[in-house]
């Protein structure tokens, strides 16, 4: 008969605290990084390694200026609290997973009104059971502190701590009004905007547009100015003059005729929209499958 393995209930645990702020600090190297993970101050991830450190009678990290490395202790001891860590989220992931159904998207509004907004009921036929809390805001929220699971942000794809892959490129290219067009019989050519109204907004400037159509024109200073991309569409499609715009942002509106594109010139922009999350441990359930099914607009478009 085979012999029943017993826990040795002579080693007691250390806080898990301590085990965090270590696996933390380990995998970024820095205190600071790990710090901001665990939304704590640096000086108290250093107070819970001191006493895990302590608690095991050794030394864990050497710390050098702003260099951390790992002891011989600390690279015995890595693993384990790794291996342990992920068993206790898989677990933890499971429980919580039968009870939590709210995601939490956040993207600006932009792309929220004139995007998302347009694809959400597929998602919501598709996952009937899963709520989404979507965060409007020009804001980057803080993904790793949990301020939300999963954004769409307008860059190029480097923000420190989360993982980012390309959702939507993005061509840039002037519109206007059927109304506006006809108001304005002489505008044949790019260089025939030099005479219009043009609107504007800090994100998309003119001037990298003119250059793509071959113009040596200056950044204009004249005309209405946006705070938001979306208030620039709005006013586009009430005649009130030229907007440049995200291609991503106006497809609805060129189709279905509220917008129409001036001329073939475009240019070939080297921000677009991305799909960040937060970089380590395994995402739950629900927020892998609004990822996927993020990922499906791609091929959908």
């Amino acid at each position: 008969m085979a012999e029943t393995r017993k826990p040795r209930e002579n080693v007691r645990l250390p806080a898990l605290s301590g085990l965090l702020a270590f696996e933390a600090v380990a995998r970024h190297a820095s205190f600071s990084k790990a710090a901001d993970e665990l939304s704590v101050t640096q000086s108290a991830v250093s107070h819970r390694i001191a006493q895990l450190e302590s608690r095991l009678g050794v030394s864990l990290l050497l710390r050098v200026g702003h260099l951390v490395s790992l002891t011989s202790h600390g690279g015995d001891l890595l693993p384990h609290v790794r291996e342990g860590l992920d068993c206790l989220r898989q677990g933890v992931g499971k429980v919580a997973g039968r009870r939590r159904t709210t995601v939490r998207l956040s993207l600006a509004p932009a792309i929220a009104s004139n995007w998302l907004i347009q694809r959400l009921g597929s998602f919501q036929r598709r996952h009937p059971d899963i709520s989404l809390d979507i965060v409007v805001t020009s804001r980057n929220l803080n993904i790793r502190a949990g301020e939300a699971d999963v954004a769409i942000r307008f860059g190029r794809g480097h923000w420190e701590g989360v993982d980012a892959e390309e959702l939507i490129p993005v061509r840039i290219f002037p519109v206007c009004s059927p109304a506006y067009r006809k108001a304005h019989p002489w505008l044949n050519q790019p260089s025939d905007l030099a005479r219009a109204t043009l609107l504007r907004q800090s994100m998309i400037p003119w001037r990298p547009w003119f250059a793509a159509a071959g113009l040596d024109l200056p950044e204009p200073q004249e005309g209405p100015s946006f705070s938001e991309v979306s208030l620039l569409i709005d006013a586009a499609e009430h005649s009130q003059g030229v907007g440049l715009v995200l291609s991503a942002l106006v497809e609805q509106q060129v189709l279905e005729g509220s917008l129409v594109r001036l001329f073939d010139v475009e240019q070939r922009s080297d921000r677009a929209y991305y799909l960040v999350t937060a970089t380590g441990p395994a995402r739950l359930a629900e927020v892998e499958t609004l990822v996927a099914w993020l990922r499906s607009t791609r091929e959908r478009g």
